[in-house]
C-alpha cells in the first residue's frame, strides 16, 4: 500500500486571486450617505433644541403676563 501526500490546500501558490477577493468583497457604506445622514441629524436635534426653548419661553413669559394681571 502506497500512501500518498494529499496537495497542500493552504500554500500560498494555489491560492486563487478570485477566492481572496471574493473574500475581503465586503459592501463598505457610501460617505456621501452618511455625511448626509449626519446632517439630517444634526438639524432635526437643531429645530428640536429651537422648539423647546421657544415652548419654554412662551411659559415663561405667559407666567409673567398672568401675575402682572392678577
Amino acid at each position: 500500500m502506497v500512501s500518498k501526500y494529499k496537495e497542500n490546500n493552504f500554500s500560498l501558490k494555489n491560492f486563487s486571486t478570485s477566492h481572496a477577493i471574493s473574500q475581503n468583497n465586503t459592501v463598505k457604506p457610501n460617505i456621501d450617505n452618511l455625511i448626509k445622514k449626519i446632517l439630517v441629524e444634526r438639524k432635526r436635534e437643531r429645530i428640536k433644541a429651537i422648539t423647546l426653548g421657544l415652548i419654554s419661553l412662551s411659559v415663561f413669559l405667559m407666567f409673567i403676563f398672568y401675575q402682572n394681571l392678577i
